[in-house]
């Protein structure tokens, strides 16, 4: 069977969460289609974006129509950052331990 699901009525104008998305992939019967219609959402988080990488690339079948500029951007962002590895650099900062308040205070003054 093939769904349309129109995101903004289900969940508004703005996703802002991963659990938002992934209690929405409990939704979603094996076996079925389903296109994501994206006409309204005009954000969604880094988080919920990631989560719906995961919908969009698991086991069921499901696409996204109708998506806002921003939405694509960060749907984009999410799919290249699967594809590169993280670059992390070393600063030249010191790393200062402390092992309470008090110190963090005399540090900071």
């Amino acid at each position: 069977m093939k769904h349309i699901l129109k995101m903004k009525d289900l969940y508004g104008s703005e996703i802002r969460t991963r659990a938002v998305m992934e209690q929405f992939a409990t939704t979603l019967q094996n076996g079925d289609e389903y296109l994501l219609d994206m006409q309204g959402v005009e954000l969604i988080s880094r988080s919920a974006a990631d989560e719906l990488y995961n919908i969009l690339h698991g086991t069921k079948n499901v696409e996204i129509i109708n998506q806002s500029e921003f939405v694509a951007k960060m749907m984009d962002a999410v799919t290249l950052g699967r594809f590169q590895p993280r670059n992390r650099s070393v600063g030249k900062t010191p790393i200062i331990v402390c092992n309470d308040l008090n110190a963090i205070i005399k540090h900071l003054y």
